[in-house]
C-alpha cells in the first residue's frame, strides 16, 4: 500500500451541506433515493468557452434513453477518458475538471445521466449505472485502438465502480475521486449534520439496493489499475470512504489523499497538480499495457 499527500487547496462545498441535508430529510421521508440526483437542464456554457475543440454526441442506452455528451478532442490523443462527473449541475458545469486534458494528449468523453443536461428520462441509482456502462461501451466503440480510462467523480465514480466489471479487461484504468462506498452510509452520513436531516434517519435503511454500492462491487475488478482520490477534508463524503474502497479494492491500486483538499475539483485549478495528474494517467496506462487481456482487446 503506498499512501500519497499533496498540498492542494481545492475549493470548500460546505454551503451544499444545508441543502443536501434538507433534501434528505424529504425525500428520505417519501422513502426514495431522488436527493442524490440534482440535475440542472440549462447549458451554462460550452467547450468552447474554454477554446476547446469539440464535438456533440449522443449515446444510446439499453433502455431506450438518448445521453448528451461532450467529445472534447485531443489533436493526437493518446487515450480516451470517460468522464462521469458528480451529481449536481451537467456537463457544461464540470467542464473545469477536464478541458484541460486535451492539451495533454487525452480526449474526454464527458456524459450526462439521464434527466441531467439535453440526456432524456428521469435519473436513479440503477439508471446512472446503466448510463455508465452504456458511456463505456460507446466509448470502446468508437475509439477502437485506444487506451480507455474512466475517471469518475463523486457519484460518478461510484456509477462507475458498480458498471466497470463488465470491461474491466478492456479497460485501460479507473480513477475516482470524491466517490463513496454506500449509498446509504453517505446519505445517513450527511443527515446527521443537521437537525433536519435526522428526521430522514428511520427512512434511509433502503435508499438503494445494496448490490449496487461500489463497496460490493470494488473487488470484482481484480486486475484493473484503480487510482482513488480523496480530500482529507472533504465536507460532503468523509474521507474513510476512499480508504474503505481502497482497503476492499485488488492490486492493482492506488491510494491519493489530496492534503486539505475538499469534495473534487483536485485538478479543476493549477497548472503543477494537473501535470502531475496527467502523468498518473500515463503510468496507469503503461501499467495495464503490459496486460496481454488488454493488448488483445486494443487489437480487436
Amino acid at each position: 500500500m503506498r499512501l500519497l499527500s499533496l498540498l492542494i487547496t481545492s475549493f470548500n462545498p460546505r454551503r451544499l451541506l444545508p441543502l443536501c441535508a434538507m433534501a434528505i430529510a424529504v425525500f428520505g421521508l417519501c422513502g426514495c433515493a431522488s436527493f442524490f440526483f440534482h440535475p440542472d437542464k440549462e447549458v451554462r456554457f460550452t467547450p468552447e468557452f474554454f477554446e476547446v475543440d469539440y464535438e456533440t454526441r449522443t449515446i444510446a442506452t439499453d433502455d431506450g434513453e438518448k445521453l448528451f455528451a461532450w467529445l472534447l478532442k485531443a489533436e493526437n490523443p493518446k487515450a480516451v477518458i470517460v468522464f462521469l462527473h458528480g451529481n449536481a449541475g451537467n456537463i457544461s458545469e464540470h467542464l473545469p475538471s477536464v478541458y484541460w486534458l486535451p492539451q495533454r494528449g487525452f480526449s474526454v468523453l464527458s456524459v450526462d445521466y439521464r434527466g441531467y443536461g439535453a440526456s432524456s428520462g428521469e435519473p436513479s441509482v440503477e439508471g446512472v449505472i446503466t448510463d455508465a456502462r452504456s458511456s463505456i461501451e460507446y466509448a470502446l466503440s468508437e475509439f477502437k485502438g485506444l487506451p480507455i480510462v474512466v475517471f469518475g467523480q463523486s457519484l460518478g465514480g461510484a456509477a462507475a465502480i458498480s458498471a466497470l466489471k463488465p470491461y474491466k479487461e478492456k479497460i485501460a484504468a479507473l480513477i475516482t475521486e470524491g466517490a463513496f462506498s454506500s449509498y446509504e452510509v453517505v446519505a445517513k452520513e450527511i443527515a446527521k449534520r443537521s437537525w433536519i436531516g435526522y428526521l430522514a434517519l428511520p427512512f434511509l435503511g433502503g435508499v438503494a439496493d445494496k448490490k449496487l454500492d461500489p463497496i460490493a462491487n470494488i473487488a470484482d475488478l481484480e486486475g484493473l489499475p484503480i487510482l482513488i482520490i480523496h480530500g482529507d477534508r472533504d465536507p460532503i463524503v468523509a474521507v474513510h470512504h476512499a480508504r474503505d474502497l481502497f482497503d476492499a479494492a485488488k492490486e492493482p491500486k492506488e491510494l491519493l489523499i489530496v492534503f486539505n483538499g475538499g469534495h473534487i475539483g483536485s485538478f479543476a485549478l493549477g497548472r503543477e497538480r494537473r501535470d502531475r495528474f496527467a502523468a498518473a494517467i500515463e503510468a496507469l496506462i503503461k501499467q495495464r499495457k503490459d496486460d496481454p487481456a488488454l493488448i488483445r482487446a486494443l487489437q480487436k
